[in-house]
């Protein structure tokens, strides 16, 4: 915390963090910052490093407040969400309840990974993580339209809505104005909620992301484009949904249907494949099925904008059949089938 309060100060007085942000880490371009910030008010010696006197300049510093911040914050966050929302047709949905199970919301969901094939083919060279998370919905929506009330529906549709109002708010940012959605990121980093159980009930805590969300849009910006799109996604494994994956854990046989691990799309295998002793509510094995070299991450990546605007236009009803086509890159189908 005490690595994330320089570098916020840092970032409130305009001394750019210009790839990794407030991410905790106290690397090489947070020392060059603390370096330019000492030199501009006359500490010495000008260097890395952050005593007392450094810390105590920072303290005093006429900073923006908090609560400006944070009002920013939600008010950026509440424009840019309810363009998403109208972009995946909201109101010609029903409410969206999780608790009302899977029929309930089946037509929202569907909506909503059409919005990411839109978003997606809006960008398709900066924006990797929507057109996965077009491919993924085949796997989402297979897998509860098979399932015979043998899951918690209500996580799986809480799951859902939870990455959609995380990430989708910040690619209509980046459509509007790329530096707005750097700056935006870094406030997300600072103010977001996530979703927390008690006694399995959920509700929202303040937290802190895998990765910085004001890097990620960063690298994208800057031409890391595969590697901020990666970030993103990690944020999605690693901080949206673990808790509802936990709670899920905790059930009488707990799993997901088969079609929740199939590949998402042809070139890579899929999860009993790739990892064969491991469990797909397991954060750290799901990440490897993920990452795995030249997988499912990487393969999205190498196929290029053709082959993946070809497979994000493929009707939903394909997509939960694993029915994708001939192969525009047939050369990265993974040997012997997925």
């Amino acid at each position: 915390m005490a690595v994330r309060r320089v570098q916020w100060a840092l970032l409130d007085l305009q001394f750019d963090l210009p790839m990794f942000g407030a991410d905790g880490d106290f690397g090489g371009e947070t020392a060059a910052a603390v370096s330019a910030y000492k030199e501009s008010r006359g500490i010495s010696p000008s260097d890395g490093k952050v005593g007392p006197m450094t810390m105590g300049r920072l303290d005093t510093e006429p900073l923006p407040s908090l609560d400006d911040l944070q009002m920013h914050y939600s008010d950026r966050r509440s424009f840019y969400s309810n363009r998403a929302l109208a972009k995946a047709r909201d109101s010609e949905n029903a409410e969206w309840l999780p608790e009302a199970g899977w029929a309930a919301n089946r037509a929202r969901v569907v909506d909503l990974y059409g919005y990411y094939r839109d978003l997606y083919q809006t960008a398709p060279t900066e924006f990797l993580w929507a057109g996965l998370g077009r491919m993924a919905g085949g796997a989402v929506v297979g897998g509860l339209d098979s399932d015979p009330a043998f899951i918690e529906q209500a996580i799986m549709v809480r799951i859902g809505r939870d990455i959609f109002f995380d990430l989708a708010w910040l690619h209509e940012a980046f459509l509007d104005h790329p530096s707005e959605a750097i700056k935006l990121g870094h406030l997300h980093d600072r103010f977001n909620e996530y979703t927390t159980y008690t006694a399995g009930l959920p509700a929202f805590a303040p937290g802190f992301p895998t990765r910085s969300y004001g890097a990620a849009w960063n690298k994208i910006t800057t031409g890391l484009i595969a590697e901020g799109n990666r970030d993103l996604l990690e944020n999605e494994q690693k901080s949206i949904i673990p808790p509802h994956y936990e709670v899920l854990r905790t059930f009488v046989f707990s799993g997901l249907p088969t079609p929740f691990t199939n590949n998402i799309h042809p070139y890579h295998r899929a999860f009993i494949r790739e990892v064969p002793s491991g469990d797909i509510l397991n954060t750290e094995d799901r990440w490897r099925w993920i990452t795995f070299p030249d997988g499912m991450y990487q393969r999205w990546d190498d196929i290029g904008v053709d082959e993946r605007v070809r497979l994000t236009s493929l009707p939903m009803d394909d997509l939960t059949a694993g029915q994708f086509g001939p192969a525009g890159r047939p050369e990265l189908l993974p040997p012997g089938g997925p």
